[in-house]
């Protein structure tokens, strides 16, 4: 009876997170949607485990001014997006460490991302996947484990 229960609970609990991801995800596209609507968009992130998570979305005139910024940071999926205020002006490839003092740590990471992000795809790149922190910490892990140089070999 205990085994079920767990099972039963843990089913609810996969449903509602779900769910709450579904709906932060909404949230994003109504946000990204209304920047979209008047330029173009520079996404930056910085995902994190035990931090808080961080999402920045710099809405970019034609002379590459940031007209709008808005950000998203948190640890669970209550998180919504609020307006970053300060960068407004500020040509994104200008930016610089010293321009982002007044904000965390976090945040200046993403919005440095997101400005490497504009600089990849305006020189023709392609953005690389940043891998999960769920999977940074198995490649951390298994290069514990695995000792360098060595070479298994399987013989039958």
């Amino acid at each position: 009876m205990f085994f079920i229960m767990l099972i039963v609970i843990l089913a609810v609990g996969f449903v509602i997170q779900y769910l709450l991801g579904w709906l932060q995800i909404k949230n994003f596209t109504k946000h990204y949607t209304e920047l979209r609507e008047n330029g173009r968009v520079a996404i930056g992130r910085r995902p994190a485990i035990f931090k808080s998570g961080t999402l920045v979305l710099l809405q970019i005139n034609k002379r590459n001014e940031i007209e709008d910024a808005r950000y998203m940071q948190g640890v669970t999926v209550f998180s919504k997006f609020k307006k970053l205020k300060g960068l407004e002006g500020y040509k994104i490839h200008k930016l610089r460490d010293t321009d982002l003092i007044k904000y965390n740590k976090l945040l200046i990471k993403a919005i440095l991302d997101a400005q490497h992000t504009f600089n990849v795809i305006k020189s023709g790149g392609e953005i690389e996947k940043i891998p999960s922190p769920m999977i940074k910490a198995v490649k951390k892990i298994n290069r514990m484990f695995k000792k360098e140089g060595s070479k298994s070999t399987w013989t039958s």
